[in-house]
């Protein structure tokens, strides 16, 4: 999963899996559900981010806990 925000564009994606969407969703107005061809989530975009969101408190990392780093090449890996 990968977060940008792009402030040129004033907008977030957040990226659920690596692959090209197929089709996107507006679920409501500036908030677009990119979708694969079998219909699963692969991104999130937020338009007018700055608007719609609290950026100043957007935080990448530094959860609480053990974060599980899982590489479908190998059997997993924890960190």
């Amino acid at each position: 999963m990968n977060i940008a925000y792009f402030k040129d564009m004033d907008s977030l994606y957040i990226e659920l899996s690596p692959e090209n969407p197929d089709h996107a969703w507006e679920a409501q107005p500036g908030i677009v559900i990119n979708l694969s061809a079998d219909g699963r989530a692969v991104g999130i975009e937020i338009e007018k981010a700055s608007q719609a969101t609290l950026l100043d408190i957007l935080k990448i990392g530094g959860f609480p806990g053990q974060i599980e780093i899982i590489d479908k090449n190998t059997s997993g890996s924890t960190h």
